[in-house]
């Protein structure tokens, strides 16, 4: 569900990324199913993707058995130090332990390498999409999200990590009901809904969507930004 439901990245920011970050040892960290790890297989990178959860990674090497796949979190990767050029996390910065991850990417990241985030962000200046937002919001909790934007105050008040890059591109998805159905679907905290709160949820999405028409566009923006390893005191 998940892999079919959230769009792709817009082919500019692959291309910026494959041109300023893809030079040596790419690691893709929590690469889930893989959205990411394929248009960089696409592009010609081919990077090593570390996710923890085995179905996940098993997507993965069924799509791509090119990559070397790990099992492996943010906070502790098993990669060795120093071993590893750039750090790309494709919307996934939000579930990390922000604070340990940040040591453990410093330690695996090559001196002068790159943390890179990238994200599909829905536009919540149309009215369906906002209406959408605040269906599924009444059901958030406490599940980390990337619009609470913990994560990048953690990186940006991180001491070891400077900004370098902060790049937005709009990435409009033709979409239908049924797509927008299955992206609240896609939703960790929806899908664990119990089913008749979850039928009642689906139900009240699914007039929003039928009212935009029988095939239109989710308005997504693409983001990517980026931040280079500092270079320890006293070097």
């Amino acid at each position: 569900m998940y892999s079919s439901a959230r769009p792709s990245y817009h082919p500019d920011l692959v291309d910026r990324f494959v041109d300023r970050y893809a030079h040596g040892v790419v690691a893709d960290l929590g690469a889930g199913t893989g959205i990411f790890t394929a248009q960089l297989v696409e592009a010609g990178c081919v990077p090593l993707a570390i996710e923890p959860v085995a179905a996940m990674r098993q997507a993965i090497v069924t799509a791509h058995p090119q990559v070397t796949v790990v099992d492996g979190t943010a906070e502790a990767t098993g990669l060795d130090d120093d071993s590893v050029d750039t750090v790309v996390a494709a919307q996934a910065f939000h579930w990390f332990d922000h604070d340990a991850a940040l040591v453990e990417i410093a330690r695996i990241l090559r001196p002068g390498g790159h943390l890179v985030c990238v994200w599909n962000v829905r536009d919540e200046s149309v009215d369906w999409v906002r209406r959408f937002t605040d269906v599924v919001d009444r059901h958030a909790g406490d599940t980390p999200r990337h619009r609470t934007m913990t994560w990048r105050r953690a990186i940006d008040s991180s001491a070891g990590f400077e900004p370098v890059d902060d790049w937005p591109i709009e990435n409009p998805t033709p979409t239908t009901p049924k797509g927008v159905v299955d992206r609240a679907l896609s939703t960790s905290f929806i899908a664990a809904l119990e089913p008749s709160v979850q039928s009642k949820v689906l139900d009240e999405i699914r007039g929003i969507a039928a009212a935009v028409g029988d095939s239109f566009e989710f308005p997504y923006r693409s983001e990517l930004q980026a931040w280079r390893l500092r270079a320890p005191a006293g070097r």
